[in-house]
């Protein structure tokens, strides 16, 4: 870690890496489990990728359609 092309490196991680743990204990509040059980645990960690992702995709469809739809404007029904 001493030299600059492994420093680049280390800091790619908190891009790809140290993110989404860090949303899913900070915004979804998600700090321990709730069950017992290897099978249990892996279903409430997928559950909670899920969540994640659902969070993610969401985002970018509103980030998509404010910039196709104007902010003054009212939809029409």
């Amino acid at each position: 870690m001493e030299t600059p092309k492994a420093k680049l490196e280390y800091a790619k991680r908190k891009e790809t890496v140290e993110w989404p743990f860090g949303n899913l204990k900070q915004n979804l509040k998600f700090t321990e489990y709730y069950n017992r059980g290897l099978e249990q645990i892996q279903t409430e960690n997928n559950l909670i990728y899920i969540a994640h992702s659902l969070k993610r995709i969401f985002s970018e469809i509103t980030k998509k359609t404010k910039q196709i739809i104007p902010k003054n404007t009212s939809p029409t029904i």
